[in-house]
């Protein structure tokens, strides 16, 4: 019986272990999540012409248009695009 009582512990120790690390897993990507959006925000709030800016498919270009949901971006061909103000994924410093 004393050995039954001591995998029982175990087992409900080990639950409870799992419990917090999923707690504190939770609390963490929900801070990352925040900390990023807040980013995104700051970014997309701050668009000017004139900046060169990037996007996450590793495309460059200068911002010639502003808009409120798009923005027109010229590449380096001289070609300008249209695409969403939030597809941008940082303003390059270059």
């Amino acid at each position: 019986m004393d050995f039954w009582q001591n995998v029982l512990a175990a087992c409900a120790a080990l639950l409870i272990l799992i419990a917090i690390m999923g707690v504190v897993y939770a609390i963490y990507s929900a801070v990352k999540a925040n900390k990023q959006k807040a980013y995104f925000a700051e970014l997309h709030a701050n668009l000017k012409v004139g900046q060169r800016v990037a996007f996450a498919g590793g495309l460059f270009g200068k911002l010639v248009r502003v808009g409120e949901e798009t923005c027109d971006v010229e590449v380096k061909s001289g070609a300008v695009i249209e695409v969403s103000r939030y597809a941008i994924q940082e303003i390059s410093k270059k």
